[in-house]
């Protein structure tokens, strides 16, 4: 754990995955962009038992996710970190296989399983489905089916469900959370 006392705005974690930052009572108004360029999360840490206020809440750690940068400010008791500006958004179009499955995968994967809403594009008439059938972190399927209508006398009834293939599936895929 290597402490990071310096001026400078922007700190970068590269090979250390366990940073520290100095009591935030020794330097009031003191701000840094806490950038991890590493392939790993970085847990920063400082003096105290939760010297970080994170949406409000005191915490321990604050953990930079890979690519990704956190701003922090002391405010003379803690290091308080500036609210995301905004969350991961993943949009695709995959078209169905013969069995009606849309497979989508998340690069990078996001931290947790992402909240999904998916739209159908076809031209097909029939009664049309589309419904998430696995979801992760690292990919979503989506599984489309269709149900040809038919008469019998004279009153419509759908027929058993079919699998839809060559259907565009659209998929938007957004960081789950509360917030901005």
């Amino acid at each position: 754990m290597v402490l990071r006392n310096t001026d400078a705005l922007i700190v970068e974690t590269i090979t250390d995955l366990t940073p520290s930052l100095p009591d935030p009572a020794t330097v009031p108004g003191r701000t840094h962009d806490l950038t991890n360029t590493a392939q790993s999360s970085a847990a920063w840490t400082s003096t105290g038992a939760t010297p970080f206020l994170v949406d409000g809440v005191p915490a321990a750690t604050l953990t930079v996710l890979p690519g990704r940068a956190r701003r922090v400010q002391s405010d003379g008791t803690r290091w308080v970190v500036a609210p995301t500006a905004a969350r991961r958004v993943y949009a695709a179009k995959v078209t169905s296989d013969g069995s009606g499955n849309a497979v989508f995968a998340f690069t990078p994967p996001f931290a947790t399983a992402p909240v999904v809403s998916v739209g159908l594009e076809t031209t097909n008439t029939n009664a049309t489905e589309a419904r998430v059938t696995a979801l992760s972190a690292s990919s979503c399927t989506v599984n489309v089916r269709q149900s040809p209508g038919v008469v019998i006398l004279g009153i419509s009834v759908l027929q058993v469900p079919q699998p839809l293939s060559g259907a565009g599936v659209h998929l938007l895929a957004i960081e789950a959370g509360q917030g901005v």
